[in-house]
């Protein structure tokens, strides 16, 4: 039996892995409403040791066991589904705080399908159908929406037939832009297959925010697919301690002594010092594929507060190579 569901989970991770593959062709198509980006890869990578004494690799392929967080249901706006995009004009209540308006807008798409041709999944209708687009296309702010219409916000959702919202984390913002609102999300979206199966397959991304008339929109969306399996067969870029050992250590020569790691839920700490004996710490989240990603770095200033600094360890090692 043991072996049976080892079987099914390496099938369903390949399937998984091959439906979030990109092209370069495919790098400014939108995907779930937001801008599909490519995955930076390392260069500097090295296949790893599968033997468990050395590496856990169980993680990797563990699905999510996460609680959903996209679970308000509003009667309300089931009044205006069927509506055109314009037509539409959303409750402020929808759109008080950034975290209202991310947990409003995918608490709208959970129940959305968009299935294609034969690519689906499911019997009968599913869901709400593409009933709820339109009031979701309208959590989006107005610049977004001069960027991208309804029509190619719709065709992003192609083949998505149900979304969970399963991380929600409010992230510094990025260094040239130390004013926006950012948040982290991970989803967890049924997809269809050719087959009439549907798969499982986990995106990450960041999603930034405007206060517009009172009221905060998206303006921003970003996601990347995650990969089940690359981190356990190849390279140390995927997990936080061996990151910051080899990328604050062997690239910056920042690291004096030996690093401490703490783990509350998703969230990492790696701790280190440097030769001057000042303080700092990395944040990472470990998503549901067991890779752990880079939030932020932080340094203990004289009166012992944690503070907000940028490090690129890829500055550093071409420092080295200079």
């Amino acid at each position: 039996m043991l072996k049976i569901k080892y079987m099914l989970s390496v099938m369903i991770i390949l399937v998984s892995t091959s439906i979030i593959a990109i092209g370069e062709d495919d790098f400014e198509k939108l995907i779930l409403g937001g801008t599909y980006i490519k995955e930076i890869k390392i260069e500097y990578d090295a296949n790893v040791d599968n033997n468990e004494q050395y590496y856990s690799l169980e993680r990797y392929f563990r699905p999510s066991n996460m609680p959903i967080l996209n679970d308000r249901i509003e009667s309300s706006l089931y009044n205006i589904y069927g509506y055109k995009p314009w037509e539409i004009k959303l409750d402020k209540k929808f759109l008080s705080t950034p975290e209202e308006t991310i947990i409003n807008y995918f608490s709208v798409l959970r129940e959305a399908a968009n299935p294609t041709g034969d690519i689906n999944t499911g019997c009968g209708t599913l869901g709400d159908a593409r009933g709820p687009y339109p009031v979701a296309y309208n959590f989006l702010s107005d610049s977004y929406k001069e960027k991208y219409s309804y029509e190619g916000y719709l065709k992003s959702f192609e083949n998505k037939l149900h979304i969970n919202l399963i991380k929600l984390s409010k992230v510094p913002p990025d260094e040239n832009n130390i004013n926006e609102i950012k948040y982290l999300v991970e989803l967890e979206v049924i997809e269809g297959s050719n087959k009439h199966i549907g798969l499982f397959a986990y995106y990450y991304g960041y999603i930034y925010l405007d206060n517009e008339n009172g009221q905060y929109k998206i303006k921003n969306m970003e996601y990347l697919g995650e990969n089940y399996l690359c981190a356990p067969y190849h390279g140390w870029s995927y997990d936080a301690s061996s990151l910051v050992e080899i990328e604050y250590g062997d690239w910056c020569s920042l690291i004096s002594g030996n690093i401490q790691v703490e783990k509350s839920g998703y969230e990492k700490r790696v701790y280190f010092n440097d030769k001057e004996e000042n303080e700092y710490y990395v944040l990472f989240y470990q998503l549901t594929n067991g890779v752990d990603i880079k939030i932020a770095d932080y340094k203990k200033n004289k009166n012992g507060v944690w503070e907000l600094i940028y490090i690129n360890p890829e500055k550093c090692l071409d420092n080295k190579k200079n």
